[in-house]
This record gives structure tokens, C-alpha cells and sequence, in this order.
């Protein structure tokens, strides 16, 4: 029986060890007006928000988000641009308010890339290795990519419908009609194993009840 559970405690831990795509939005599809980062509106702290759902409880290991360098040239993305990356920060906030305090919160340096989707250029800021355990229920997470000098980025939308928030976090506070391009990475428990285990379970006690009859 011990050898028995060992097996199925084994078979849980590798598939929650799996990351998995706990949310998406949508793959980007067209650039916003709206910047995810200094050199906007005069502003150093421009936020995007978006509303999410956790279904069930959910450790989160990662985010990635998606913008637009439109530094330089009109916006060709050859002014300062990447190099002046320093770290991506994040919030996760309650339901009851977009613009609201932080229930976690952290800045990491994320991995980047820059390529292009069907002509629309397109830089990822993927975040990994975080560790958010996060309770089932809605929330909102806002995002923010901190450069070392001005940089002027402008969050990607997805052809899906979700309005979205924008903010400086001063007095500057707008809701917008589209959805953000994002993407919550992480893992949950695989609820058919635990299903299989409790059966397994049960035909061991009834073997054992038989065996002593």
C-alpha cells in the first residue's frame, strides 16, 4: 500500500510540476495608444490593468506581456528602445477595484524578444520562476516596464473583447475598450489523479476487509 501511494503522490507532483497556460487573452493583434512605460504623457508610471479569473487556486510561475517599441522613426522602434530595459513590474489587485492597492506585488527582469506577427512588431517581456499562490476568484493585474531612460511603449491588444484599465497611478486613471495581450503561466492540481488515487484508496481498504473476513 505504502509502495502503492508512492507512486500516485509521484504521478501528482509531475503533472503540478508542469507548467501550464492558466490564462490567455489572445495572441497580439494590433497596437494600442495606450504606454506600459516612461516617456508617455510626461508621465514615468503609466500602469496597464487587466481583469482576470482564477477558476480554481492556481501557483502562478510566470506572466508575459506584449508591447510595441515605438521609439524613433514614427514609431519603428529604432530610438532607445530595448536596450535601456531594466525590469518589469507587477501587481495582482482585488476585483473590487482596477485602480486599487496591490495584494501582491513584485519587479522582475523579464526574458525579452522582439519579432514580428503578421507585420505588427512585437516585443515580449516573458517573467518566470515567480512563486504567487493565488486563491480562485477575479482579480485585475497591472503591469509596467521600467527603461533607464525615457522609453516610449505602447501595450498590444488582442482581437478579444475585455475592457482593460490605464493609469498613472496619479490622477490619471481611464478605462479603455479592448483587451491587452497577456498571458498568466503557471500550474494546478490535476483534479482525475486525485480522483484515481481516492479510488485506489478504496480498493485496497475493501482487499484488506476481505482478506480479514
Amino acid at each position: 500500500m505504502i509502495k502503492l501511494m508512492g507512486i500516485f503522490f509521484s504521478l501528482i507532483l509531475s503533472t503540478t510540476a508542469n507548467s501550464t497556460l492558466l490564462y490567455d487573452s489572445g495572441e497580439p493583434s494590433g497596437t494600442s495608444l495606450r504606454c506600459v512605460a516612461e516617456g508617455c504623457l510626461g508621465s514615468t508610471e503609466w500602469w496597464v490593468i487587466s481583469e482576470f479569473t482564477a477558476d480554481q487556486d492556481w501557483d502562478i510561475t510566470g506572466f508575459e506581456f506584449f508591447a510595441k517599441d515605438n521609439n524613433g522613426n514614427n514609431g519603428n522602434g529604432d530610438g532607445a528602445g530595448i536596450e535601456n530595459y531594466i525590469s518589469t513590474s507587477w501587481k495582482i489587485i482585488s476585483a473590487d477595484d482596477p485602480f486599487g492597492e496591490a495584494l501582491l506585488s513584485g519587479t522582475t527582469v523579464a526574458t525579452k524578444s522582439t519579432y514580428d506577427l503578421n507585420n505588427l512588431n512585437v516585443t515580449s517581456f516573458l517573467l518566470s520562476d515567480l512563486e504567487i499562490l493565488l486563491a480562485s476568484g477575479t482579480y485585475y493585474l497591472a503591469q509596467h516596464h521600467d527603461f533607464s531612460d525615457e522609453s516610449e511603449y505602447l501595450v498590444l491588444e488582442s482581437s478579444y473583447y475585455s475592457e482593460y484599465y490605464h493609469t498613472d497611478y496619479v490622477d490619471r486613471e481611464y478605462e479603455v475598450n479592448g483587451t491587452a495581450a497577456v498571458k498568466i503561466i503557471g500550474t494546478v492540481p490535476e483534479p482525475a489523479l486525485f480522483g484515481l488515487f481516492g479510488l485506489a484508496l478504496m480498493g485496497l481498504s475493501l482487499s484488506r476487509k476481505k482478506k480479514v473476513a
